[in-house]
């Protein structure tokens, strides 16, 4: 079945197939290098664990800024959670909005219950009511000079747009310091200086509208999947420092307001804001840093009984060998390793492919590693009753023994864990950890979160993840009844669901 894949696209996968294998060793020599040039100073290092109560817990990073002890971290699982926590934080901002982001739509409605909302809770008509009354700042990827999206071009006709259109103290700026073939990938908003928002959405419709319910009916558009967490306590200043840096770097501007945060008592989760910040971009961190590859590949290392992640791509040889590392190391409990993937990602379906089936010859049958994709369904435009579509996964978490979890804008890739700009949250909150995978594995199984909570992970994995898939695959090769869950078995090679043959189907059946 044919794909919506342009010729570029085909032409660049083509290339990217005969001469990875000719290329990954010599760019894997080079983020070697980029990762030295940017570690922690050992010293540096000895003497800061020392001294710090989170020292003697190496999943923590000594770059950067520190963890934090008092913090509340709130997962938000899809765009209808992210866009109405936004809005509402918005609603109530009172001294400043900070917006960092790596592509934005200014018109993208955050709220979608009433045509009235489609209207009134346009992005740009929102930030230009809290213009009157206190300063907004947007910084975004100025966009590629070519070959890829969003290009130079449309990253300025969107600053335009808010430029033209916008009203009150609103200012957009573009962060054009990227490296050619790279971006800045950054997902955070700051208000007030009490609450953040960190993870994988971005305020647009650009490759797909990210506002979409958990139950991920059936639409027009492709269905997105994707997670953002929002922050309250001591790290939503790091957050902002996070924007500050980059602000002042770009724009010269360094007397943004601040406020520090306003801590609850009862927010008692540790967290860390982590990073990556390519070499030789930004003169606060001329080196890079590198603190969200540390984070995966430690927790990864240290897990003991469960690694479950979502991610858009599954390309760094670092997590790779971490994951391996895992999956071969003696234990006296069941450990499980769980993947979510987009079952055709977008310029990365053969990577991905090719690490799954690392993955899976490493494992060898024991049933150790267990990787899907999410599907939805509804009535068919074509010949058959039903349609079945991949739902896109955008999300970039990870949960690790039901303790550790991180969420943010970083992909399991170099691009994410190296050369593009990234920010994540990473906690230790053994009830924040439990909750998120249970509430995941509710969304894509068809279970209550209350179900998930009680069983065991591993027989989970075992029995109920393994059967839904089977039963889903059975239904869409049958193509005879909607979905009752979202799982299906990640396949290398082609997947299900092909939207051009279907709209196809519908143009030529006569009716």
């Amino acid at each position: 079945m044919m794909e919506r894949r342009t010729l570029l696209e085909r032409t660049l996968a083509g290339a990217e197939r005969h001469l990875g294998s000719r290329l990954a060793p010599l760019l894997h020599r080079r983020h070697e290098r980029t990762l030295a040039a940017g570690a922690v100073d050992p010293e540096h290092e000895r003497r800061r664990r020392a001294s710090e109560w989170w020292g003697d817990e190496p999943r923590w990073f000594a770059g950067g800024t520190p963890p934090r002890q008092h913090n509340r971290i709130t997962p938000l699982i899809d765009g209808e959670a992210f866009f109405t926590h936004l809005a509402e934080a918005l609603a109530g901002a009172q001294s400043y909005v900070y917006i960092v982001g790596w592509c934005l739509t200014p018109h993208v409605p955050l709220l979608r219950e009433t045509n009235d909302d489609l209207v009134r809770s346009r992005l740009l008509s929102v930030l230009s009511e809290v213009a009157q009354r206190l300063p907004v700042r947007i910084l975004l990827w100025g966009g590629a000079v070519a070959l890829i999206q969003p290009t130079r071009a449309s990253a300025r006709e969107t600053q335009r747009i808010i430029e033209r259109d916008g009203s009150g103290d609103l200012v957009c700026a573009l962060d054009r310091t990227a490296q050619l073939t790279h971006c800045h990938h950054q997902k955070a908003i700051v208000i007030d200086g009490q609450v953040a928002f960190v993870g994988g959405m971005d305020l647009t419709t650009f490759a797909g509208d990210r506002w979409d319910l958990h139950v991920h009916d059936l639409r027009a558009g492709v269905n997105w999947h994707d997670v953002t967490a929002m922050v309250q306590g001591e790290a939503v200043a790091d957050v902002e420092q996070n924007f500050r840096e980059r602000w002042h770097a770009v724009t010269g501007d360094g007397l943004l307001p601040h406020r520090e945060p306003v801590i609850d008592a009862a927010w008692q989760t540790p967290a860390q804001i982590v990073r990556t910040i390519p070499r030789r971009r930004y003169d606060f961190a001329h080196d890079g840093e590198y603190g969200i590859h540390h984070a995966y590949t430690e927790m990864i290392r240290r897990a003991r009984r469960l690694i479950y992640l979502e991610s858009q791509y599954l390309w760094s040889p670092h997590v790779m060998d971490a994951l391996i590392d895992a999956l071969e190391r003696p234990r006296a409990e069941r450990f499980r390793i769980v993947l979510v993937l987009p079952a055709r990602a977008t310029s990365g379906k053969w990577d991905n492919d090719q690490h799954v089936q690392r993955l899976r010859n490493a494992d060898a049958g024991r049933g150790i590693v267990e990787v899907y994709a999410l599907y939805t369904s509804g009535t068919s435009s074509g010949v058959h009753a039903f349609s079945y579509r991949p739902t896109y996964v955008h999300a970039k978490i990870g949960v690790f023994d039901d303790e550790w979890l991180t969420i943010g804008s970083a992909n399991l890739n170099n691009r994410g864990l190296i050369t593009d700009s990234e920010i994540n949250v990473v906690a230790r909150d053994a009830v924040a950890a439990r909750r998120l995978r249970a509430d995941l594995w509710a969304e894509h199984l068809g279970m209550t979160a209350d179900e998930v909570a009680s069983e065991d992970a591993a027989n989970l994995v075992d029995t109920v993840w393994k059967e839904r898939a089977r039963r889903n695959a059975g239904i869409i090769a049958r193509r005879d009844r909607p979905l009752p869950s979202q799982v299906h078995r990640y396949e290398t090679g082609r997947m299900p669901g092909a939207w051009l043959l279907e709209e196809s189907e519908a143009l030529t059946f006569e009716h």
